[in-house]
Protein backbone atom coordinates (compact mmCIF):
# COMPACT_ATOMS: atom_id res chain seq x y z
CA UNK A 1 0.00 0.00 0.00
CA UNK A 2 2.80 2.40 0.94
CA UNK A 3 4.60 1.70 -2.33
CA UNK A 4 1.42 2.44 -4.28
CA UNK A 5 0.97 5.77 -2.53
CA UNK A 6 4.57 6.75 -3.19
CA UNK A 7 4.24 5.69 -6.81
CA UNK A 8 1.05 7.74 -7.21
CA UNK A 9 2.70 10.76 -5.60
CA UNK A 10 5.73 10.38 -7.85
CA UNK A 11 3.53 10.19 -10.94
CA UNK A 12 1.57 13.26 -9.83
CA UNK A 13 4.78 15.18 -9.26
CA UNK A 14 6.09 14.13 -12.66
CA UNK A 15 2.88 15.28 -14.29
CA UNK A 16 3.14 18.63 -12.55
CA UNK A 17 6.78 18.85 -13.58
CA UNK A 18 5.84 18.15 -17.18
CA UNK A 19 3.45 21.09 -17.08
CA UNK A 20 6.28 23.36 -16.01
CA UNK A 21 8.63 21.98 -18.63
CA UNK A 22 6.06 22.75 -21.30
CA UNK A 23 5.54 26.20 -19.79
CA UNK A 24 9.26 26.87 -19.90
CA UNK A 25 9.43 25.95 -23.55
CA UNK A 26 6.87 28.63 -24.39
CA UNK A 27 8.60 31.24 -26.47
CA UNK A 28 6.19 34.14 -26.23
CA UNK A 29 7.46 36.06 -23.20
CA UNK A 30 5.99 39.51 -23.76
CA UNK A 31 3.64 41.24 -21.34
CA UNK A 32 0.44 39.25 -21.01
CA UNK A 33 1.77 36.49 -23.22
CA UNK A 34 2.07 32.77 -22.70
CA UNK A 35 5.46 32.90 -21.04
CA UNK A 36 6.45 31.56 -17.67
CA UNK A 37 5.16 32.91 -14.43
CA UNK A 38 1.70 34.32 -14.73
CA UNK A 39 0.59 33.02 -18.10
CA UNK A 40 -2.31 34.27 -20.19
CA UNK A 41 -4.94 34.49 -17.45
CA UNK A 42 -3.04 36.94 -15.30
CA UNK A 43 -1.81 38.87 -18.32
CA UNK A 44 -5.40 39.28 -19.45
CA UNK A 45 -6.37 40.44 -15.96
CA UNK A 46 -3.57 42.98 -15.92
CA UNK A 47 -4.63 44.26 -19.33
CA UNK A 48 -8.21 44.65 -18.08
CA UNK A 49 -6.91 46.82 -15.22
CA UNK A 50 -5.78 49.48 -17.71
CA UNK A 51 -2.28 49.84 -16.31
CA UNK A 52 -0.37 53.04 -16.97
CA UNK A 53 2.81 52.84 -19.02
CA UNK A 54 4.81 53.21 -15.81
CA UNK A 55 2.92 50.31 -14.19
CA UNK A 56 3.39 48.16 -17.29
CA UNK A 57 7.14 48.83 -17.19
CA UNK A 58 7.28 47.88 -13.51
CA UNK A 59 5.29 44.70 -14.12
CA UNK A 60 7.58 43.79 -16.98
CA UNK A 61 10.61 44.35 -14.75
CA UNK A 62 9.10 42.23 -11.97
CA UNK A 63 8.27 39.41 -14.39
CA UNK A 64 11.74 39.46 -15.98
CA UNK A 65 13.41 39.35 -12.56
CA UNK A 66 11.19 36.43 -11.56
CA UNK A 67 11.92 34.60 -14.80
CA UNK A 68 15.66 35.08 -14.26
CA UNK A 69 15.54 33.89 -10.66
CA UNK A 70 13.43 30.84 -11.56
CA UNK A 71 15.53 29.77 -14.55
CA UNK A 72 17.67 27.37 -12.45
CA UNK A 73 14.50 25.95 -10.90
CA UNK A 74 12.94 25.31 -14.31
CA UNK A 75 16.16 23.64 -15.45
CA UNK A 76 16.22 21.45 -12.34
CA UNK A 77 12.58 20.49 -12.91
CA UNK A 78 13.39 19.51 -16.47
CA UNK A 79 16.42 17.50 -15.33
CA UNK A 80 14.31 15.74 -12.70
CA UNK A 81 11.73 14.86 -15.30
CA UNK A 82 14.42 13.37 -17.55
CA UNK A 83 15.93 11.44 -14.64
CA UNK A 84 12.54 10.00 -13.75
CA UNK A 85 11.90 8.99 -17.37
CA UNK A 86 15.28 7.27 -17.51
CA UNK A 87 14.78 5.64 -14.13
CA UNK A 88 11.40 4.15 -15.05
CA UNK A 89 11.92 3.62 -18.81
CA UNK A 90 12.38 -0.14 -18.66
CA UNK A 91 9.56 -0.72 -16.19
CA UNK A 92 11.90 -1.03 -13.24
CA UNK A 93 10.99 0.68 -9.98
CA UNK A 94 13.54 1.72 -7.39
CA UNK A 95 11.53 3.23 -4.56
CA UNK A 96 14.55 4.92 -3.01
CA UNK A 97 15.54 6.74 -6.18
CA UNK A 98 11.95 7.64 -7.06
CA UNK A 99 11.39 8.95 -3.53
CA UNK A 100 14.54 11.05 -3.71
CA UNK A 101 13.50 12.55 -7.04
CA UNK A 102 9.97 13.15 -5.73
CA UNK A 103 11.34 14.96 -2.67
CA UNK A 104 13.57 17.13 -4.85
CA UNK A 105 10.63 17.84 -7.15
CA UNK A 106 8.54 18.90 -4.16
CA UNK A 107 11.23 21.29 -3.02
CA UNK A 108 11.46 22.83 -6.48
CA UNK A 109 7.70 23.23 -6.67
CA UNK A 110 7.77 24.98 -3.28
CA UNK A 111 10.33 27.46 -4.63
CA UNK A 112 8.05 28.21 -7.56
CA UNK A 113 5.06 28.71 -5.26
CA UNK A 114 7.02 31.16 -3.11
CA UNK A 115 8.19 33.07 -6.18
CA UNK A 116 4.66 33.30 -7.57
CA UNK A 117 3.44 34.71 -4.26
CA UNK A 118 6.31 37.20 -4.26
CA UNK A 119 5.49 38.36 -7.78
CA UNK A 120 1.80 38.65 -6.97
CA UNK A 121 2.64 40.79 -3.93
CA UNK A 122 5.03 43.01 -5.88
CA UNK A 123 2.48 43.59 -8.62
CA UNK A 124 -0.29 44.30 -6.12
CA UNK A 125 1.96 46.94 -4.54
CA UNK A 126 2.03 48.98 -7.76
CA UNK A 127 -1.74 48.93 -8.34
CA UNK A 128 -4.03 51.78 -7.35
CA UNK A 129 -6.87 51.13 -4.91
CA UNK A 130 -9.35 51.10 -7.80
CA UNK A 131 -7.26 48.59 -9.73
CA UNK A 132 -6.96 46.38 -6.63
CA UNK A 133 -10.74 46.47 -6.17
CA UNK A 134 -11.31 45.61 -9.83
CA UNK A 135 -8.77 42.76 -9.62
CA UNK A 136 -10.50 41.37 -6.53
CA UNK A 137 -13.84 41.55 -8.33
CA UNK A 138 -12.38 39.77 -11.37
CA UNK A 139 -10.87 37.03 -9.17
CA UNK A 140 -14.24 36.50 -7.49
CA UNK A 141 -15.99 36.27 -10.87
CA UNK A 142 -13.37 33.77 -12.01
CA UNK A 143 -13.89 31.64 -8.88
CA UNK A 144 -17.64 31.65 -9.38
CA UNK A 145 -17.26 30.68 -13.03
CA UNK A 146 -14.95 27.82 -12.09
CA UNK A 147 -17.37 26.61 -9.40
CA UNK A 148 -20.21 26.66 -11.92
CA UNK A 149 -18.12 24.63 -14.37
CA UNK A 150 -17.20 22.17 -11.64
CA UNK A 151 -20.84 21.74 -10.62
CA UNK A 152 -21.89 21.32 -14.25
CA UNK A 153 -19.29 18.59 -14.73
CA UNK A 154 -20.37 16.85 -11.53
CA UNK A 155 -24.01 16.77 -12.65
CA UNK A 156 -22.94 15.45 -16.07
CA UNK A 157 -21.05 12.59 -14.41
CA UNK A 158 -23.81 11.51 -11.99
CA UNK A 159 -26.11 9.91 -14.61
CA UNK A 160 -23.14 8.04 -16.12
CA UNK A 161 -22.07 6.80 -12.70
CA UNK A 162 -25.47 5.28 -11.96
CA UNK A 163 -25.44 3.06 -15.07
Amino acid sequence: MKKRIIAIIAIAILAAGAVFVVAQKATDHHFGGRGRGFGRGHGMMLQALNLTDEQKAKVKSIMEASRTSLKPTFEALRDNHRKMETLTANGAFDEGQVSALAAEQGSLMAKMTVERARVKSQIAAILTDEQKAKAAQMREQFKQKMQERFKARQTEKKPADSE
